[in-house]
């Protein structure tokens, strides 16, 4: 097994034949500026200055295994991890959320039906017939790892309320309004 290349500040590589790393089971690791990363960037609640210095590892690792036909299959297992700020949902602050998500993606030529054999698969599969952009396969995993909707575990200041709210009362009955519209006899 090869061992990965230490972690740089080198650019990531922008074409990479990943089935071809997968066949001579190489392995890169590194870390770039999450300012690098512009679609990321932009769903981040930072400055600039702050998004410059904030840092995503990650980790590519290929490997080969033998399919149900004996075929070898090339794969490929991404690793990226970071602390990224989002707007809390609840309380409108800034939050972090920590990142270590892991993916395993099978490498194909054509994209595959989805039937149910696809869906329960563990791994991924992922046309690799054109060499790829690594950051821009670091920066989609990380989006997909980020949460849809941000929030603190425990806001850390006391959530917002207008002034003169009065505290919410049960909603009248409707059969009361009628009760009081009943003549007596």
């Amino acid at each position: 097994m090869h061992t990965p290349e230490p972690p740089s500040d080198a650019d990531l590589p922008r074409r990479l034949n990943l089935k071809e790393f997968a066949l001579r089971a190489r392995a890169l690791r590194g870390s770039a500026a999450v300012s690098e990363l512009p679609r990321l960037a932009s769903s981040l609640h930072a400055e600039p200055a702050q998004l410059a210095a904030l840092r995503v590892i990650w980790e590519l690792q290929g490997m080969v295994r033998q399919d149900a036909s004996g075929q070898a299959q090339p794969l490929v297992r991404l690793r990226v991890e970071a602390s990224l700020p989002m707007l809390c949902q609840r309380c409108l602050q800034s939050s972090w959320h920590a990142v270590d998500d892991t993916v395993v993606l099978r490498l194909v030529d054509e994209e595959p039906e989805l039937d149910a054999e696809e869906l329960e698969s563990e791994e991924e599969a992922f046309c690799a017939r054109h060499p790829v952009d690594l950051a821009e396969l670091v920066e989609d995993q990380l989006i997909l790892a980020l949460p849809l909707v941000p929030m603190h575990d425990s806001c850390p200041q006391a959530l917002p309320t207008r002034a003169g709210d009065a505290p919410a009362q049960a909603p009248a009955s409707p059969f009361a309004v009628l009760a009081g519209l009943r003549k007596p006899n």
